[in-house]
């Protein structure tokens, strides 16, 4: 795909539940290794996934994949993981506390940034 043709998807992750992280993480892989951006908006229902050691607490789950390896693997392709801020605060959260390649964000903020987003998905 030609750098001038690279569109990008949004990925909104809303619960911290299992189910609902490894979706995410999956499709947004999926998304990345298809030569689209990826931005993944972490709503703070989601938000302590974000914090160093949380991802670790998924593997291993059956029939899943890894989900440090997608994390890394969306970071790799030139993925985004956009926190909105407001997840900081609502869950005493410190910006050191986050894993490597997070941005903090207004949802306002967000909004600029998927703009010309082809499709979005949410779980």
């Amino acid at each position: 795909m030609a750098e001038d043709e690279i569109g990008k998807m949004v990925v909104i992750m809303n619960h911290d539940d299992a189910t609902s992280v490894m979706a995410a993480l999956v499709m947004g892989a999926a998304i990345a290794s298809s030569g689209e951006q990826v931005l993944m908006f972490v709503q703070p229902g989601a938000a302590k996934v974000l914090v160093k050691g949380e991802l670790e607490k998924f593997q291993g789950l059956k029939g899943q994949p890894d989900p440090i390896h997608l994390y890394d693997s969306i970071l790799v392709l030139d993925g985004r993981f956009i926190l909105c801020e407001l997840g900081l605060p609502i869950l005493d959260i410190k910006q050191e506390d986050l894993r490597e390649g997070v941005e903090v964000m207004m949802a306002s903020s967000f909004m600029f940034e998927c703009e010309g987003a082809k499709l979005s998905f949410s779980y």
